[in-house]
This record gives structure tokens, sequence and C-alpha cells, in this order.
């Protein structure tokens, strides 16, 4: 009964109200009032708050909604892995990229993966590191493919990919766009800048560098989340934005024909790229996944 109770509980919190998630779940509201009412109680604690704008979890609520979250997606892992260590090949691959590695990624994994596991189910979510970081610590991740952080949890281990560097990227009606040689931090700062948040891996490396040469922090105009809005802002900008992305974030095919890169030095600055794990016995399918992002690198390098 309580694994019932708890189906209910998971939909009404994410539908936001009882007579929506009664209705996705094919029940009457009264029936699952009660059902919502009965975990209550077996739990001794309040789940929701009624408001007139519909159910807000309570601090026990969203607590006990992470963990349920946590323990279906870890169900899933299992069955999927029953079925691939029984021979089916089905398998489940969770997978996180972020923005300046998802081609580099993709490129790795398909059509490989796919042909050599035609019956298994690829998730792809696509954040920046910090937000990888933490699905993979809420188990909502198998890998990560993203920066490599100064520090990991316990929990995660890393491995190196490889190393990327970055570039300026601006107009070709910029004035930077007439420089030929390489560009130095003290050539941009009488510029505005378009760049990722502040909390962003890639942004405080360039902002360490800058603090380390005794420069003033750019002067960020617009911030965006990600790679190709920041490139299409610089696009449409007129001449008057430069963004500073990893040199390999973006494909040649993906780059507006008016725009240019020019190469940029950060000293002190080193960029990895690495793959991040949770350090239990990867599954199967996140053991190949990993060793193809393996025979990639040894490419790209």
């Amino acid at each position: 009964m309580l694994g019932s109770d708890i189906t209910y509980f998971v939909a009404a919190a994410t539908a936001g109200s009882l007579g929506r998630a009664a209705e996705q779940l094919g029940m009457t509201q009264p029936a699952l009032t009660k059902a919502i009412q009965r975990l209550e109680a077996r739990l001794g604690v309040g789940l929701f708050h009624r408001t007139p704008r519909g159910l807000e979890l309570t601090d026990a609520g969203q607590s006990f909604l992470r963990r349920c979250q946590t323990a279906s997606g870890l169900m899933d892992d299992a069955v999927q892995e029953a079925r691939d260590i029984g021979g089916g090949h089905a398998g489940l691959l969770r997978l996180g990229m972020s923005p300046a590695s998802a081609h580099f990624t993709l490129n790795a994994l398909f059509p490989r993966l796919r042909q050599e596991r035609p019956a298994a189910v690829l998730q792809l979510h696509t954040a920046f590191g910090d937000a990888l970081l933490d699905a993979l610590l809420r188990q909502e991740l198998h890998l990560a493919v993203c920066p490599l952080p100064a520090e990991l949890p316990p929990e995660v281990e890393g491995e190196p990919l490889y190393d990327d560097t970055f570039s300026v990227v601006c107009h070709e009606s910029h004035p930077l766009a007439e420089h030929t040689g390489q560009l130095e931090l003290a050539d941009l700062m009488q510029y505005e800048f378009a760049a990722s948040g502040k909390h962003e891996f890639a942004r405080q490396m360039i902002e360490r560098a800058l603090a380390g040469a005794d420069l003033p922090l750019p002067r960020v105009v617009v911030e965006a989340n990600t790679l190709e809005a920041l490139v299409h802002i610089v696009a449409c900008g007129g001449g008057r934005l430069l963004t500073v992305p990893p040199r390999s974030a973006l494909p040649p095919s993906a780059i507006p024909a008016k725009l240019v890169w020019r190469p940029l030095t950060l000293p002190g600055v080193q960029r990895r790229i690495g793959v991040l794990r949770p350090r239990h016995t990867p599954s199967p399918m996140a053991q190949r996944a990993t060793e193809l992002l393996r025979e990639a690198a040894s490419h790209h390098r």
C-alpha cells in the first residue's frame, strides 16, 4: 500500500494540484486525498501546505520528494542493468554534458554506442559543470563530461580526457578582428563582454586570470547560459561585443560566417575536460561510454 501512496505523492508534488494529479493518475480527487493523508499519517509529518494556488511542499515534503525521485532512478537503473547483464543489451545511460564539451561527447558516443546497444535507453542532459556535479550527487546521472573542478566530493571521481584552450570570438567588424597575433587579456579590457553566469566554471577561470594579472573584471553587459546564445548575441551585436568561449566548444559549422576566432593567452589557466562519475561500480553502459570517451580523447589531443 505504501508503494502506491508514494507514487500518488510524487504525482501530486510534480503536478502542483490534486485535481491535475488525479486526472493524470486516472483516479478521483477524494481517493488521491485519502492516499496523501494515509502517507502523511504513516510518516508522521505533513508533506503539503494547502494554499489557494494549489499544493506547496513542506520542508519535509521537499526532502521526501528528492529521496523518492532518487529511489525511482535507482530502480530504473536496477531494471535496466538486470536486462543488460541478462543478455538483452538494453541498458540505461543518463549522461550529462557541459555546453563546451557537448560537441566532443556526441561525436565520441554516436553513432557507435547506438550501433552497439540498439535497445539501450540514452538520456542526455546539457548543463554547466556545477549543475552536473549536483545531479551526480543526487544520483540523477551516471556520467558527466565537463571541466574538472579543483576539488571533488568524496562520492565522485574524475578522469581527465583532454585540455581545452580559450579564444576570443567577435564580429568581423569588431576592432579585435584585425588583430593577427595572439591576444593578451589586456587587449580585451576596453570592450564589452557577453558571458556565462558568474558561477560558471569558465567565467571563474577567466576572472581568476584577470585578477592574477592585476586587471579589472570584464564589463559583462549580457549573460546567457548556453554557448549558442552567446555566439548569436555577439553575431547580432553590430561589432560591439565579444565573448571568450573554450576553443573546442563549437564546431566550425555552428559559427556564423560574420564571426572570427582569435587565440587568447590566459596565463596560469588550465582548463581540463574530463568525465565525472560516482565511485560505486558503474553499469555496463556507463563503462562502455567511458571507453568510447577515452578513445575519442586520445585522438582529440
